[in-house]
């Protein structure tokens, strides 16, 4: 049946791959904000709908050729940051048993 391209028929277009994809987007947005509460910074699901001319070659255009992209921004996961050790040589030095002194030993290296 020839149906008119709608938000409300976007679920029925080439079987409602567009839709499903924008649901997946939407439920990774929503399970980020409920793992990182913290992370005040906004989570965006963009749904683009692209549109080609196909056209005859006299010119004409006969039809249009449609698809969509969704995609999901997040923030990117930060951790805090920790002082390290530099060498010459290009090597990082961290102590693992004190996260913000690096040079701190434990007895079992005196």
């Amino acid at each position: 049946m020839k149906m008119q391209l709608s938000l409300d028929t976007l679920k029925d277009f080439d079987f409602g791959k567009a839709a499903v994809a924008w649901e997946k987007a939407l439920g990774q947005v929503v399970k980020d904000c409920l793992d990182r509460p913290g992370e005040e910074k906004a989570r965006t699901v963009t749904m683009t709908t692209n549109i080609r001319p196909i056209v005859q070659q006299d010119g004409d255009v006969v039809d249009v050729e449609v698809d969509f992209s969704v995609k999901a921004k997040l923030p990117p996961w930060q951790t805090a940051g920790r002082p390290a050790i530099p060498s010459r040589n290009g090597q990082l030095f961290f102590s693992d048993m004190a996260p913000d002194n690096p040079r701190q030993t434990t007895i079992d290296e005196a």
